[in-house]
């Protein structure tokens, strides 16, 4: 019995540190630019997912950075606005506009994901690969728990 009570007091602190995390990744997200350079969260997204695709249709975008078509095309006119992107027709489908990074926007990818990797390795560098690991099972499992409940 001693076994299930330790079991269930594990569970409640994994839940109420999942809360944790969904709350501090809502705060990011409800952040205003002006505090982390002049980004948005969701712009900041966006430049993350073209880095690592070099080029995406805004509806790439939207789904990356979780956001509606609607807002993306706002978000995208904001980043050309900056200089950090730049649309351009698919040479193979004419009507559909393609998304890349320019110069400007690589050089500011760059820099976030120095700040990102900094913090990373301000907070995680003491775990080892055999925690590490186990986290990200375990973020994985309860990202496969909620989209289970959508369906």
């Amino acid at each position: 019995m001693s076994e299930q009570r330790d079991r269930a007091r594990v569970d409640l602190d994994v839940r109420a540190a999942f809360a944790e995390l969904l709350g501090a990744e809502r705060r990011l997200r409800m952040r205003k630019p002006e505090r982390e350079g002049g980004l948005s969260y969701g712009q900041g997204r966006a430049l993350f997912t073209l880095g690592d695709a070099q080029e995406a249709t805004a509806g790439q975008i939207a789904r990356a950075a979780d956001l509606t078509p609607a807002s993306v095309t706002a978000l995208i006119d904001q980043l050309e606005g900056k200089g950090l992107v730049a649309r351009r027709r698919d040479e193979h489908d004419r009507r559909s506009v393609v998304v890349t990074l320019t110069p400007a926007g690589r050089a500011e990818l760059e820099q976030m994901r120095s700040h990102w990797q900094d913090r990373w390795g301000e907070a995680l560098g003491d775990l080892g690969d055999d925690d590490l690991k186990a986290a990200a099972t375990v973020m994985r499992r309860v990202a496969h728990v909620l989209d289970a409940l959508g369906t």
